[in-house]
This record gives C-alpha cells, sequence and structure tokens, in this order.
C-alpha cells in the first residue's frame, strides 16, 4: 500500500512537471514536443472508444452506427485535486474562442448535434 501511495506521488510530481513545461512553452510560443496519440481507422471501428477508454470517461454518443463525424481533437491535462473532467471547446476557425463545459454539457452537446444530423 505504501508502494502505491509513494508511486502515485511521484507520478503526481511527472503530470506537474510536464503541465508546468507544456505551459511555459505556450507562453513563450515554443515548440514543445508533448506526447500524442494519432488514431486512425475506418468508420465503426472504434476509434472514439479507444480514446474514451484511454481518457476514462465517455464523452461521445453510443450506439449503433458511425457517431464522430469529424477529427477531434484532445488535449489531457492531469490535476490530482479535480474529481470530474473539466472540458474546453476550442473553435475550429478562432481558436480564441473558448467554451468551458462540464461532461455532461458535451454529452449533451454531441446528442443534439447527432439528431440534427440525422434530421437532415
Amino acid at each position: 500500500e505504501e508502494e502505491e501511495e509513494e508511486e502515485m506521488g511521484s507520478s503526481g510530481k511527472l503530470y506537474e512537471a510536464y503541465n508546468e513545461l507544456h505551459g511555459l512553452a505556450q507562453e513563450f510560443e515554443t515548440p514543445f514536443d508533448a506526447p500524442a496519440v494519432l488514431v486512425v481507422g475506418h468508420q465503426t471501428d472504434g476509434k472514439s472508444a479507444l480514446v474514451e477508454a484511454l481518457m476514462g470517461f465517455q464523452f461521445n454518443h453510443v450506439g449503433g452506427g458511425t457517431k464522430t463525424r469529424r477529427p477531434i481533437t484532445l488535449h489531457m491535462k492531469y490535476n490530482p485535486d479535480c474529481e470530474v473532467p473539466l472540458c474546453r471547446l476550442v473553435s475550429d476557425s478562432d481558436p480564441t474562442v473558448v467554451q468551458v463545459k462540464s461532461l455532461q454539457e458535451i454529452q449533451v452537446n454531441v446528442f443534439h448535434s447527432l439528431r440534427l444530423q440525422r434530421a437532415r
């Protein structure tokens, strides 16, 4: 049990250091090689399900058929004090436009977008 706590503490420090480096790179507009995962596959191959499994929470609508209609970029930041995910939607056309939403609000947004697409 003590080993687990020690391991969690060192992981937390690693996440904090990474977050600080990433923040400084953005502040100084310096390229920063961040770990990245690119998921590519055919429609309905389970790309979003894989990403959701890695994140530990669902952000997309689940069910049969195609769900994710366009590319999605996700940036994750570790915060040991955060009990629920905090999501920021950044506009494709204007990256300065940011909306802060809860995971539940994101899920509702995805559901409504899917409904509108089906109505077309």
